[in-house]
């Protein structure tokens, strides 16, 4: 429990945070990363851009704001804690980021930083840690105990890579120990333990793009090409396309994730763009494995026919089942393109023409993408009167920012 002193400090202190919070998570990441054991968990990427950076500061100050009333930060706690369990995070992991990041504060803020400011936030960040703690180890008791299950890493086979457009490659994978594997939530991923020649350990999320089955896990990766010439290409996708093959192993942590399926039988709309289609379609395909009648209506924007993965696919599950319907959209259009068959029209996802449809009354939604797709798409349904909570999205990397406002 916090002291009410505690609490009152920190509360006090929670504008500092957000003014100068950046500033202190970006000094603290620079001392992290000294230790390769810890630079192997963040993605190079966030670093450079600065959203993880980012991301933190607005969790810290969020939790300043919130000290008196902690239970606000459940869904917040719930999807952290997802990440973390799926990159093995353990208690000793709090203790070194404590420590940077409140030498950061004291390196940042200098004098303003007083002993009791200092000895306040080190009290609540010890009551946040046990908060994570708890909700973590609750999480890999969970995944351990499960049918299938299994705790840290495991390894599995690379049993058949397929290309599903230029940019996307599918990779079927089962476990060496040829035991049972555990189910998942569609929506949800897996997390891969990489041993990348030239660079070393690295962990990388990649979405899993079917129904669960019991006997496999498909992941389907975009290869990311660098934007420009003074950055590299994405390191893990270049590994997976160019460099992994059919019979190699790679270690995998359980499924994690908490960008799932609302329940009920209300319509469900799944909005994609580009490579944002894999963790829709394992929500399409579980649907309809399942039996599901609830009418889901799938819209997917690519830039052309030869970034456009799934396409035959999902036609012949729309074929096959009333309560599917996709729509295909492309923002380059060939001459070769066919009308009704390759692609349904030009253009992009119109969210407020979407929710003007008579079925879109009372729907659920689920966006994924590109971040510029992604806050075009919410904030076109949010203007349009769809519900923050009807909305569910994933981010691919961290979770930069909250779009529902």
């Amino acid at each position: 429990m916090l002291s009410a002193q505690t609490i009152a400090i920190v509360k006090a202190t929670a504008p500092v945070m957000h003014q100068h919070g950046e500033t202190i998570t970006r000094h603290m990441y620079e001392e992290l990363l000294r230790d390769p054991a810890i630079r192997a968990i963040f993605d190079p990427t966030h670093q450079r851009n600065g959203t993880q950076a980012k991301a933190l500061a607005g969790a810290v100050a969020a939790y300043a704001d919130n000290i008196d009333n902690l239970a606000a930060l459940g869904p917040a706690v719930e999807r952290i804690a997802e990440r973390h369990v799926s990159l093995h995070v353990q208690p000793y992991h709090y203790d070194i980021v404590g420590t940077n990041l409140l030498g950061s504060v004291a390196e940042v803020l200098g004098n303003a930083a007083t002993p009791a400011i200092l000895h306040a936030w080190t009290e609540a960040w010890m009551v946040l840690r046990d908060i994570f703690v708890g909700v973590e180890q609750a999480k890999y008791k969970s995944s351990t105990m499960a049918p299938g299950g299994w705790y840290g890493w495991r390894r599995f086979k690379v049993v058949d890579a397929v290309p599903e457009c230029s940019v996307i490659r599918s990779l079927y994978l089962e476990p060496v120990d040829g035991g049972a594997i555990l189910s998942f939530r569609p929506g949800q991923y897996l997390t891969l333990n990489l041993t990348v020649p030239g660079h070393g350990p690295l962990l990388r999320h990649y979405s899993l793009s079917s129904a669960p089955n019991g006997r496999s896990y498909r992941i389907s990766v975009k290869h990311e090409v660098a934007p420009d010439s003074g950055v590299p290409d994405g390191l893990g996708s270049s590994f997976l396309h160019r460099q992994l093959c059919v019979g190699d192993i790679v270690d995998v942590a359980p499924p994690a994730g908490s960008f799932t399926a609302p329940e009920g039988t209300a319509p469900l709309f799944l909005l994609a763009g580009g490579v944002g289609i894999t963790p829709l379609l394992s929500v399409a395909e579980t649907e309809l494995d399942q039996g599901s009648g609830r009418p889901l209506h799938l819209f997917h924007a690519v830039r052309d026919r030869a970034h456009h993965a799934f396409g035959r696919h999902l036609r012949t599950l729309a074929a096959a089942h009333d309560n599917l319907s996709v729509r295909f959209l492309y923002e380059q259009v060939g001459d070769s393109d066919r009308p009704g068959q390759d692609h349904d029209a030009q253009g992009r996802i119109d969210p407020v023409a979407i929710t003007a449809l008579p079925k879109a009354t009372g729907a659920d939604f689920m966006v994924c993408g590109p971040k510029a797709f992604m806050t075009s798409v919410i904030r076109g349904l949010r203007a349009a009167g769809v519900p923050a909570d009807r909305i569910r999205y994933e981010f691919f990397g961290s979770h930069e920012e909250e779009l529902l406002d």
